[in-house]
């Protein structure tokens, strides 16, 4: 049974790298849509600019910069860094953001990280998310619903 979460995030660039701390796996991969071309992130080893499985492009017109990255533990400390230092959150940067592990979506935040677009899945815990609340990243989070898939 699929759990999905709607979140209500006070800091952006705070709950992308906790979603990406808590996702990280052998099997990850995050993509990043939006104005990305003369960022580092293009430049990282493993950086692919097509779609592929899960994650897809949410932006078709205009079309934006589209990277897939791998996300594992061994990948996490420069992908971070490279994110904290240079790239930018909104149309000068990042708009879009997905997470997937083993295969299947476990984070989604498109839209600037609009609310109304912005979910975390089975694979984030409901203790992660409640203790994203006590450092105050997110304002709320609530079950959004079920599926079996």
């Amino acid at each position: 049974m699929e759990e999905i979460y709607r979140l209500d995030t006070r800091d952006r660039p705070r709950l992308l790298l906790a979603m990406m701390h808590a996702l990280a796996a052998d099997d990850g991969r995050i993509s990043f849509e939006g104005k990305l071309s003369e960022t580092e992130l293009a430049q990282m080893a493993g950086t692919a600019c097509e779609e592929d499985g899960v994650l897809k492009r949410a932006t078709l017109q205009p079309k934006l910069d589209f990277l897939v990255l791998p996300l594992t533990p061994k990948n996490l400390s420069p992908l971070e860094r490279v994110i904290v230092s240079k790239v930018a959150f909104g149309n000068g940067g990042i708009i879009h953001v997905q997470i997937e592990r083993h295969g299947k979506m476990a984070f989604a935040a498109y839209d600037n990280f609009d609310r109304d677009c912005l979910v975390a899945y089975s694979d984030v815990s409901p203790a992660v998310l409640d203790e994203l609340i006590k450092t105050r990243v997110l304002r709320s989070y609530q079950r959004a619903s079920h599926s079996n898939s």
